[in-house]
């Protein structure tokens, strides 16, 4: 696939299959032939370009009248696709991973114009952890220069619409973020099969808060088995396997210019490791 093509799908079967009344995960695992893992190999160096389930914050950009990136429509917590402005509310959606990856990244500060500094650092960077502005302080108070993202390359599943893919980003600057990136990897890693075989669901409906507000957060469901058994279950199952397929070796890029607003990250939460 080149950079910056989306995944093109005319075939009005898949437009049917997205009908959920006729897929309905299933509790148990089907039977198959395969006894695949697939989904936890690392992601090689050729691009693919993909948008963003994104969160609307308080200091978002595309929910402030007058802002270039405002969307009409989008109110605080609602999830939207930052590239076509899709507004989606706050759920539940539901969706079917089909890969994961993990990224860590230092921005320009948006106080100081945005920007990419360092798309690579390596895991127990000193970047990533929160620190003292003042040795007499008991807790951490400045969050870390570099963020590291735990990333899901996702079919989004809406009636009447071919299966979207799009990645759900989520920080783990914070503990809310953190337990909803950990509780989605467990869910998929549990599961015992490929990453593409199950249903789950995000939504956005309970906020958190700590001392400077109050921001969203994804909370993420287990939603059982693709039905295989059924032809519709049967066709989704097969081409989230294709589409995963297609992804091994590639990098998944998402567009970012440093100002991704994250309310949380104002303040290290309370109850949050000093070294988070």
């Amino acid at each position: 696939m080149a950079d910056n093509e989306m995944v093109k799908q005319d075939d009005a079967s898949l437009v049917k299959m997205t009908d959920l009344s006729d897929v309905t995960a299933i509790a148990e695992r089907p039977q198959t032939t395969e006894d695949s893992f697939a989904g936890t190999e690392d992601i090689g160096t050729n691009d693919i370009r993909l948008p963003r389930l994104a969160i609307a914050q308080g200091l978002s950009p595309q929910i402030t009248p007058g802002d270039g990136q405002f969307i009409e429509g989008l109110t605080l917590f609602d999830m939207f696709n930052d590239l076509t402005n899709k507004v989606y509310g706050k759920g539940p959606l539901t969706f079917v991973p089909v890969q994961r990856q993990v990224r860590r990244m230092e921005f320009t500060p948006r106080s100081e114009g945005g920007g990419l500094v360092d798309p690579d650092v390596p895991a127990g960077d000193p970047r990533l952890k929160w620190t003292k502005s003042s040795p007499e302080l008991t807790k951490a108070d400045l969050p870390p220069v570099a963020t590291e993202f735990v990333e899901f390359v996702v079919l989004l599943l809406r009636k009447g619409v071919a299966p979207e893919p799009i990645v759900l980003s989520i920080k783990t600057t914070n503990k809310w973020n953190k337990r909803a990136s950990d509780q989605l990897t467990t869910f998929i890693k549990l599961r015992g099969t490929a990453i593409y075989s199950g249903l789950y669901t995000v939504d956005t409906k309970v906020p958190a808060k700590n001392d400077k507000g109050t921001f969203g957060v994804p909370t993420c469901k287990n939603a059982g088995f693709i039905p295989t058994g059924t032809p519709t279950g049967k066709a989704l199952y097969e081409f989230a396997k294709a589409f995963h397929e297609s992804l091994v070796g590639k990098t998944i890029v998402i567009n970012r210019d440093g100002n991704e607003v994250d309310d949380s990250m104002a303040a290290n939460p309370e109850g949050a490791a000093a070294d988070m």
